[in-house]
């Protein structure tokens, strides 16, 4: 041996395998497939996956043409497959489950039966079951003494791992496991009927022909009828003659193989046929084909099997088609089904009509009511087909005339019976007015939805007046005496017939229809000869619209004097006439026609003479422009709408007061200009070009050339400098240190002039760096380095007079007139020094004083500083109060206990006494 392997798709187990009957080919079952290979290539021809979970048996049957196949239990169970070969491919032909897993499987030897063995759980644990081949039918089932009452545990014992049959077909035998070991023979039982003849030849030549029938056991015509009497399974009545009758009698010739035997069948030769109860010629089976669910064709036998005169049932409703009644030829259609036969009964009257059979008044409508072309008067003759079959009709025109059921009008509103009954070409009435819906009947209905008695317009409308027109075409449908409106006038208008209710004056004057005052023209002043005035007959005609009538003949009332132009006048004499503002005075003669209180205007300057009148001119004499100061109509030389006598600058159009006295005028305008920084070449400055008065109120302050609200006169210290306007040190340096000013002083209480560093603070050498940062103080070449770090030339203040002596000078003389200045400058600068030393005290007290004041200044400025700030907070300025120097945080931003604590402050300050101002005492 040598091993040569093979692995069909891949698979990682099989269970089982079996060789073909040639020896050429393998199958074998894996995990949920099966495959067949050839054993000379190793090649897969056949993969199948139709198995269960698993294939745990697989085995050929011996000519090679099946394939059993026994499957583990999946979660519903477990199957038994048998596939067959087509000539291409192996199909399932069968199938059959079984409640535990298939174990083991083998065929008998001739392949006409197989045998599984089953596992040990459920229903199917621990049995054999025998199976035919091509059918599927279960031959035997047979199991193990399951010994030790494994029974009692569920069936979970004893499981067959093994079968095989015996090559003379009678045994099998079956391996067992899982608590009933062992191996079981089984032998076939030869006389199953045990009738004393085996069921296969045991070597006397004798064979039971019925093998399960203890009755019969031979055959002698081998018909399949057993050759034993009545009352033995079905008796061959014809031994010796092969026969297949079974209805008669069992075993007898039968040609025509309808059951019956040639003897006792009454058409032999007609295999749907045997008897004639009747005797009419038609065997009793009834056989037809059915076409539209109840129509019977092709019908062969008797309906009526017991009834001479019936065989046919066309309709199947149960009654024959034949009929005895010669008269119905006149009504019956050719085509019928059905002859004439005397005496006939069970007569279908419609035979082709499934739900009619009976027509008891003769008028060829069937009396049956549920059934189609039901007859709604089946005891009355009648010829209606319209709404109802077979009810009189008395005009003919195929509606049944009305009933007390049966109205001419439904429920719901549809026509049913004649509404008219004695008129054939009307029938239907919706609205029962008595005139028909046929519109080309008789008097047609134009309104069949709606009862009306109209007839002259048009034909059963509504008309509610009576006079014989329509609703519709009555333009007066409440007034019998009215029912025409030629013109199509409102109709309130009334209508044409002069005789009647409220008559149209003008009936073919759409645009008139009365004339209150009778002369001769409509009340409609907009119409055809309209009459303006209806209600007085002197008067129709108003030309210009102004409510005064054209005609001034004699006896006109009110006539109009100016009858062309609008006039609102009512004085007679200019009746009519234009007054527009109605004072009295014609527009053509008022120098103020929109102004009722002025009229007359003698210097012609558009203000009204009348001056106590709002407007008046106060100089009525004067031409004059003036309109300020409640002074109209005065001269006003420089045009600024201010008169002279009340202008302050009268030749000047910008200027009329000057409140302060300063001679500055009230109306501060200006124009932005810019000039260069003399002090600072290189910054452009934008100042105002001022005209009129900054400060109005302030007679000592009119200019303000920067635009810092600060006046040049007085209150400004830099008057060019916008963002500088005091300096309490008067360095020239200002006090404003908020983000933006220019140059602010970083000493403000001490005069000095350093601006390297700092602007504004004191630097004793004037070098511009400040005495606090410049290295050397009173070095004034020096002025940069770290202090400490930097060598000094001058380490102190040089003081006036001060004369260097120099030591190194040689002579006599100029020696003594050296000394001699020495001694006197000694001597001066003893007087110098207590003089000094005085001064100095005196200055101390003077610097003490004066930074008193400055300290009171900077503090009254810093309280006018504070005082804007809180201002400006309060009021939500917190722009302008930052640009003060504020940094606090926005009061709406805080939370509320925050606000309120604050708040809180406010009160108790605001309570706190404040000290007297003693500038306010003295």
């Amino acid at each position: 041996f040598f091993s040569s392997g093979i692995n069909p798709g891949g698979e990682d187990r099989f269970y089982d395998t079996a060789f073909s009957p040639d020896g050429n080919f393998i199958a074998v079952g894996s995990e949920g497939d099966w495959y067949i290979s050839e054993i000379s290539t190793g090649n897969t021809v056949e993969a199948i996956s139709s198995p269960p979970d698993s294939v745990n048996a697989i085995t050929w049957s011996p000519d090679g043409n099946y394939i059993v196949m026994c499957g583990a239990y999946e979660s519903n169970g477990a199957r038994v497959q048998v596939h067959e070969y087509d000539g291409n491919s192996w199909p399932i032909i069968w199938e059959v489950p079984t409640t535990t897993s298939c174990s083991s499987a083998d065929f008998s030897p001739d392949g006409s039966k197989f045998v599984i063995g089953m596992y040990w759980y459920l229903g199917d644990g621990a049995t054999a079951k025998i199976y035919e081949t091509d059918t599927g039918l279960l031959v035997d089932t047979f199991s193990g003494p399951r010994p030790n009452n494994c029974g009692q545990n569920n069936n979970q014992c004893g499981q067959i791992d093994g079968v095989s049959w015996h090559p003379d077909g009678s045994k099998i035998v079956t391996s067992h496991t899982r608590n009933d070991e062992g191996v079981y023979f089984w032998v076939a039982d030869v006389d199953e009927d045990n009738d004393g003849y085996n069921t296969t030849d045991q070597g006397d030549g004798v064979v039971d022909a019925f093998p399960t029938d203890g009755s019969q056991w031979d055959d002698t015509d081998g018909d399949g009828f057993g050759d034993n009497p009545d009352p033995a399974t079905t008796p061959d009545a014809c031994i010796d003659l092969f026969g297949t009758s079974t209805a008669d009698r069992y075993g007898c010739p039968d040609r025509d193989g309808d059951g019956w035997s040639d003897d006792g069948d009454w058409a032999p030769d007609d295999p749907e046929q045997w008897a004639d109860s009747d005797g009419d010629g038609y065997g009793d089976e009834y056989y037809y084909e059915v076409v539209n669910t109840f129509y019977h064709v092709n019908q062969r036998g008797d309906a009526f099997p017991n009834n001479p005169t019936q065989w046919n049932d066309s309709d199947s409703d149960g009654w024959g088609d034949n009929y005895a009644n010669q008269s119905w030829d006149e009504f019956r259609e050719s085509t019928w089904p059905g002859i004439l036969v005397s005496g006939a009964t069970e007569i279908d009257q419609f035979p082709i009509n499934h739900y009619q059979w009976l027509d008891t008044d003769g008028d060829w409508w069937g009396d049956n009511q549920i059934g189609d072309d039901a007859d709604a008067c089946p005891y009355v003759y009648g010829n209606s087909t319209a709404d109802r079959y077979g009810c009189p009709d008395t005009d003919g025109d195929t509606y049944s005339d009305p009933t007390a059921n049966w109205g001419a009008v439904s429920s719901t509103g549809y026509c049913q019976a004649d509404g008219l009954p004695l008129d054939p070409t009307q029938w239907c009435d919706r609205d029962g007015d008595g005139f028909g819906d046929n519109q080309d009947g008789n008097l047609p209905d134009e309104c069949p939805d709606e009862a009306g008695s109209s007839t002259i317009d048009r034909v059963g409308c509504l008309d509610t007046d009576g006079d014989g027109y329509s609703d519709q075409g009555d333009p007066f449908p409440n007034d019998d005496t009215q029912w025409e409106n030629r013109d199509g006038d409102s109709l309130e208008c009334g209508g044409d017939n002069q005789s009647g209710n409220n008559p149209d004056v003008f009936p073919d004057d759409p645009t008139q229809c009365k004339d209150t005052d009778g002369d001769g023209y409509g009340d409609n002043a907009a119409g055809n000869n309209g009459d303006a005035f209806k209600f007085d007959p002197t008067q129709w005609s108003d030309f210009d619209g102004d409510g005064y009538g054209d005609n001034n003949g004699t006896g006109a009332v009110n006539g109009d004097i100016c009858p062309t132009q609008a006039g609102n006048s009512a004085n007679p004499i200019s009746r009519g006439c234009p007054d527009t503002d109605g004072d009295g005075f014609v527009d053509p003669e008022d120098a103020f026609p929109q102004n009722p209180l002025q009229w007359s205007d003698s210097d012609g300057d558009g203000y009204g003479d009348e001056v106590n009148k709002p407007g008046g001119d106060d100089c009525p004499a004067t031409f004059g422009t003036s309109n300020e100061n409640n002074r109209y109509g005065c001269v006003d030389s420089d045009n600024d709408g201010w008169a002279d006598v009340d202008d302050e600058f009268p030749e000047d159009g910008e200027q009329w007061v000057d409140t302060d006295g300063d001679g500055y005028g009230d109306n501060y305008l200006w124009t932005v200009t810019f000039i260069e920084d003399a002090d600072n070449p290189e910054r452009i400055l934008e100042l105002r070009e001022q005209r009129g008065d900054a400060f109005p109120l302030m007679p000592d302050e009119w200019s303000d050339q920067d635009g810092d609200g600060k006046g040049d006169n007085l209150s400004d210290d830099f008057p060019l400098e916008v963002t500088q306007w005091n300096d309490l040190d008067g360095d020239g340096y200002g006090d404003n240190f908020t983000s933006g000013a220019y140059q602010p002083d970083d000493c403000q209480k001490t005069p000095g002039s350093s601006y390297r560093d700092v602007f504004g603070c004191l630097d004793s050498d004037n070098d511009g760096t400040s005495d606090t940062s410049d290295p050397c103080p009173y070095d004034p070449d020096i002025f940069e380095g770290r202090i400490g770090s930097v060598v000094c030339e001058i380490t102190e203040p040089q003081q006036d007079g001060e004369v260097a002596i120099d030591s190194s000078a040689d002579g006599g003389e100029p020696t003594l007139i050296y000394l001699g200045i020495a001694i006197v400058v000694l001597l001066s600068v003893i007087i110098v020094a207590q003089f000094s030393k005085t001064m100095a005290r005196n200055k101390a007290r003077q610097e003490k004083l004066d930074e008193a004041m400055v300290n009171s200044a900077f503090s009254e400025e810093d309280e006018r500083r504070t005082a804007w700030i809180d201002y400006y907070v309060t009021n939500g300025q917190l722009d302008e109060a930052r640009a003060l120097g504020w940094v606090g945080e926005d009061p709406t931003e805080m939370p509320q206990w925050k606000q309120y604590e604050i708040q809180q402050q406010q009160e108790k300050d605001a309570a706190i006494p404040k000290m007297f101002d003693l500038d306010d005492i003295l």
